[in-house]
C-alpha cells in the first residue's frame, strides 16, 4: 500500500491528490490518501479526512508521500523507517502562507538525501513504484534539525522586524 497524507494544514493541496488520482491507475498497488482539508475526493483511490491516529497507515505502507511537515518528515525517518517521498505545499499555489515547507524538504534533502518532488510532472507511475529508498534518523540528526529550525526562526524574525520598521 502506498500511502499519501496532506497533514492538518487548512489549505488544500489539491495539486498533489489530483495527480496522485491521476497516476493511480497504472499502479498496480492500492493507495490510501489522508486529504485533510482539501475537497477534491480521489475516484482512483481510497481517501480520508482526518485519523486519530496515522501509526496504521504509515506502518502498512510500502511507501509514503507526504507534504514537507516536520513532524510527520521527522516521524516517517526516525521512528517507522519507511521510505518517503517529501512533496511540499508550495505559497504561488496558495497551498500555505510561504514557502517554509520547500525550504525544509530542501534541507533534508540536502543533509540526508530524502527524496523531494516539488514539480508534479516528477510524480510518475514509476517513481511511485520503485522508489524504496530508506532514510533513517538518529538522535544526532535531531540536533541538527534544531539547530536549522532556529536559524530559520532568526531568519522569520528578522523579516518581520524589518517590515515593522519601514
Amino acid at each position: 500500500m502506498i500511502f499519501v497524507t496532506v497533514g492538518t494544514h487548512d489549505q488544500e493541496f489539491a495539486r498533489l491528490l489530483k495527480r496522485i488520482d491521476e497516476i493511480a491507475p497504472k499502479i498496480q498497488e492500492e493507495i490510501v490518501i489522508q486529504r485533510g482539508f482539501t475537497r477534491y475526493i480521489p475516484k482512483n483511490c481510497k481517501s480520508f479526512r482526518f485519523a486519530p491516529d496515522l501509526s496504521p497507515y504509515f506502518k502498512k505502507a510500502s511507501l509514503i508521500v507526504a507534504h514537507a511537515g516536520m513532524g510527520t518528515s521527522i516521524e516517517v525517518l526516525r521512528q517507522i523507517k519507511k521510505p518517503l517521498i517529501i512533496v511540499p505545499r508550495q505559497h504561488k499555489f496558495d497551498e500555505h502562507i510561504n514557502d517554509h515547507q520547500v525550504g525544509m524538504a530542501k534541507h533534508f534533502e540536502k543533509k540526508w538525501g530524502v527524496k523531494v518532488i516539488c514539480d508534479m510532472k516528477e510524480i510518475t507511475p514509476e517513481i511511485l513504484k520503485n522508489y524504496r529508498k530508506i532514510i533513517e534518523m538518529h538522535d544526532n540528526d535531531m540536533i541538527k534539525i534544531r539547530k536549522y529550525l532556529k536559524r530559520i526562526i532568526l531568519e522569520i524574525r528578522r523579516k518581520n522586524e524589518s517590515k515593522k520598521q519601514t
